[in-house]
């Protein structure tokens, strides 16, 4: 697990000063932060976009538009692009980039290039982070005190991350660019139809609420062993219709419990597509419970894991089909 340092010193942040931050685009509810680049509690996700597979180029080095780079790394592979909201102008650019730049340190990324204000270029690092319009930030503000840059390796060498501090209306924000290294699987035009997961030999337990309950009670949390999903999507087969009418009878038999579902994938395929179609997984599950159950939406949150709690093995059938389930918890305010 990554430490959260940097998360905790900008909420203080954010109680101290009793930031607003005011944004024309909307927050993205139950947008999940990259899981190596903490977000702050108080903070929010304006952008967040996927692709399979891109060919990104980062600077890794000073240098403009019009000069250009000395330095630049080029990688393939899964490409996300999110941007941060993390405070308004109170909010230090240095301090921030500083705690990033520790984050990154003490969990062992290599820094490949970092740079703030005319490390970057000129305009206190504006013709830097502007070079290209939508990639290290957007329309962010020429009269920004200063912005900066910091292009990091993961420890396993598998993920490249830029993360660009910028400033537009009125607020703090980052844009945060990440590639997950990976070969380019060739595309079969003609390749038959996947087929699809195999269903457990025996058929899944059913719970009832009794033991769904004293899990919540014992450890905060239980699996719901019998909600299955079609392969390599987010639609609920119908089989699962018997667990999720127990899940809700729990849910109105106890109207002071609210709901964190959280989805959890196998570890096989990319990283980045797994914790997205957890997300999705668990978001099928609180619509199913609110449309077919009417439980209320402010009782359920959706959330992801994708493959990074496994229960055991991914190197069989087995264990595989185990790690790929629904778990709720307990939100307790």
């Amino acid at each position: 697990m990554f430490r959260t340092t940097i998360a905790s010193v900008i909420t203080s942040l954010w109680v101290a000063l009793s930031i607003s931050p005011a944004t024309a685009q909307p927050v993205i509810a139950d947008a999940v932060p990259h899981p190596m680049v903490p977000l702050p509690a108080e903070a929010g996700i304006t952008l967040d976009e996927f692709v399979d597979f891109a060919v990104v180029e980062f600077p890794a080095s000073g240098g403009d538009r019009r000069s250009g780079f000395e330095e630049t790394l080029t990688v393939e592979g899964a490409y996300r692009k999110m941007e941060y909201i993390v405070g308004d102008l109170e909010l230090s650019l240095i301090r921030l980039y500083r705690g990033y730049l520790d984050h990154f340190e003490s969990n062992g990324f290599e820094i490949i290039f970092s740079g703030i204000g005319e490390d970057l270029s000129g305009r206190d690092g504006f013709s830097f982070i502007s070079y290209e319009s939508g990639f290290l930030s957007r329309t962010p503000s020429t009269a920004a005190d200063s912005n900066a840059y910091i292009l990091v390796r993961s420890p396993d060498e598998q993920t490249i991350i830029a993360a660009s501090f910028f400033s537009r209306q009125d607020a703090r924000r980052m844009m945060i660019n990440a590639v997950e290294i990976e070969d380019m699987a060739p595309l079969d035009l003609f390749a038959p139809a996947p087929e699809p997961e195999p269903l457990p030999e025996e058929p899944p337990v059913q719970q009832d609420v009794a033991e769904l309950e004293s899990g919540l009670v014992a450890d905060g949390r239980v699996i719901v062993n019998a909600i299955l999903f079609e392969f390599d999507s987010a639609d609920i087969l119908p089989d699962s219709a018997e667990a999720l009418s127990t899940v809700a009878a729990l849910m109105q038999g106890r109207d002071d419990l609210s709901l964190l579902v959280v989805g959890h994938t196998d570890g096989v395929g990319s990283f980045d597509y797994n914790l997205r179609l957890s997300v999705d997984r668990a978001q099928s599950v609180v619509d199913w419970l609110v449309t077919r159950h009417n439980i209320a939406g402010s009782r359920l949150r959706a959330a992801g894991a994708g493959p990074m709690s496994p229960i055991t093995t991914n190197r069989t059938d087995q264990g595989r089909a185990l790690n790929r389930r629904v778990e709720l918890v307990e939100m307790v305010e």
